[in-house]
């Protein structure tokens, strides 16, 4: 005969709400972490192609001079933004979480 195996859930239901949302903390700043890397990667990419495109079409056409630049300037805001996704996921689960709203 083989012995039955039981499972007991030890806690109050505050304490398992607290850990679902450490857990959905946890994820949140896995995929914010995930998009701020991303975001410095593609945005330091784009800034240097803006900057030699710069470089190189300084004195040739001003159409490529204005792309240029405007490549630069998106990859510094999305290194800006990249930056800054992680503080504001941050931000967001700490009022949830002040304001009560996963319970």
């Amino acid at each position: 005969m083989e012995a039955q195996e039981t499972v007991a859930i030890v806690g109050l239901p505050g304490t398992v709400r607290c850990n679902m949302l450490a857990n959905i903390e946890a994820l949140l700043n896995l995929v914010a972490s995930s998009f701020e890397l991303s975001a410095l990667a593609f945005g330091l990419v784009l800034f240097l192609v803006g900057l030699f495109t710069y470089q190189r079409s300084i004195f040739m056409n001003p159409i490529a001079l204005h792309r240029a630049g405007r490549k630069a300037h998106i990859g510094v805001f999305l290194i800006k933004f990249g930056l800054l996704v992680p503080a504001i996921v941050n931000w967001l689960v700490a009022f949830a979480r002040d304001a009560e709203l996963l319970n």
